[in-house]
């Protein structure tokens, strides 16, 4: 894999972007070494724009660094997980709290967001699962005049996703009539904003549950 762009500048941030996006969907392991000469060779760059590239994600949290042994992926920890998802309730309560009605053609692309969440449920596609499930709440949260707290809450999304991607494993299935985010999609409809919080709260302590359960099983 290559990465163009016209401005060398760019290269460290979409680098740190491609490996972002692995380790979130678990394509790249908690643990893993991260070579920087394979880094170099798999997106046809020299080691510096990797090395930059790195210490982008390091700052982030998503990878560890040894001076002896090198970048790994970071490890996954239960008392990180109730952190960020704490503060996530925090602001995504409050960016409910004020999202505008959706008209009616945003409401049938939200439908449409669920049908696909629901084919990755179906298929045990974690990684696409994934994808769609950020989408689908940024498409939400985006309905507030509150730019700020989006995008603070958008990168802590983007923080958790390796947590989430715990939930869905290949030959997970689910019944898609009941899947949390039809019932969001319905609030939103209803313009019941009474109904869009609790929804919220119970989507909210079930993923919590089932994350920590899962992180529980392997010992974290």
């Amino acid at each position: 894999m290559s990465i163009e762009t016209p401005r060398a500048t760019d290269i460290p941030s979409r680098i740190a972007g491609e490996i972002r996006e692995q380790i979130n969907r678990g394509v790249l392991s908690p643990g893993l070494q991260l070579r920087q000469m394979d880094l170099a060779n798999q997106f046809s760059v020299s080691r510096v724009p990797v090395r930059e590239a790195l210490k982008l994600l390091a700052a982030e949290g998503l990878i560890g660094h040894d001076p002896n042994k090198g970048f790994h992926v970071a490890y996954l920890s239960s008392d990180e997980a109730r952190q960020l998802y704490r503060i996530r309730y925090l602001l995504e309560s409050e960016l409910l709290s004020t999202v505008q009605w959706p008209n009616p053609q945003q409401l049938a692309h939200l439908e449409t967001m669920v049908e696909s969440l629901d084919e990755a449920i179906k298929d045990g596609d974690r990684s696409a699962w994934v994808t769609r499930h950020r989408q689908f709440h940024r498409y939400i949260f985006e309905l507030s005049p509150n730019k700020v707290l989006v995008h603070e809450v958008l990168r802590l999304l983007t923080l958790t996703d390796r947590y989430r991607s715990l939930l869905v494993s290949p030959g997970f299935t689910a019944d898609p009539r009941a899947t949390q985010e039809r019932h969001l999609v319905e609030a939103l409809a209803a313009r019941d904003r009474e109904r869009l919080l609790s929804v919220f709260e119970r989507a909210r302590a079930d993923i919590e549950k089932g994350m920590l359960a899962a992180l529980e099983a392997r010992g974290l």
